[in-house]
């Protein structure tokens, strides 16, 4: 109909003929295994490694960073994910992000790492009693 947009369940596919870009889809979602974490921590103090990967081989490593406070809902829970260097005492990369209490922080992207380098997930202050804060990272090689 003219004027109006109609969303489909179906997905057609596409070919590019003769160009130099190539798609690729995955029909599953990747193996992740066993996550590096220190578990569900109860109020932990400010800058507390919620989890580490301790040192990576050099690389690729797709990594996935999940974290999540149960803070009330109102509250911010910022966290802030780090790849370290190999004498882990200075970020090669870092990024600060919020999640609102309840909520789970999910993060994920490609890194091309030196040997023993490392990434962490911190709380950046100080949680609240009775609260728990969890971090999870997937470290996968390629």
């Amino acid at each position: 109909m003219f004027g109006r947009w109609f969303l489909s369940d179906t997905v057609l596919p596409v070919a590019l003929v003769d160009a130099e870009v190539a798609l690729t889809a995955n029909s599953v979602a990747p193996l992740y295994g066993t996550p590096a974490t220190a578990g569900e921590l109860a109020a932990p103090a400010a800058n507390t490694r919620l989890a580490d990967t301790l040192a990576l081989a050099a690389g690729n490593w797709t990594v996935t960073f999940i974290a999540s406070c149960s803070e009330i809902a109102t509250a911010v829970c910022p966290f802030r994910l780090r790849r370290r260097n190999a004498a882990d005492n200075a970020d090669v990369w870092a990024l600060r992000c919020n999640a609102l209490g309840g909520t789970t922080l999910f993060y994920s992207a490609r890194f091309s790492i030196a040997a023993s380098e490392r990434f962490v997930i911190e709380n950046v202050n100080a949680a609240g009693g009775g609260t728990t804060y969890q971090g999870s990272i997937f470290a996968v090689p390629g």
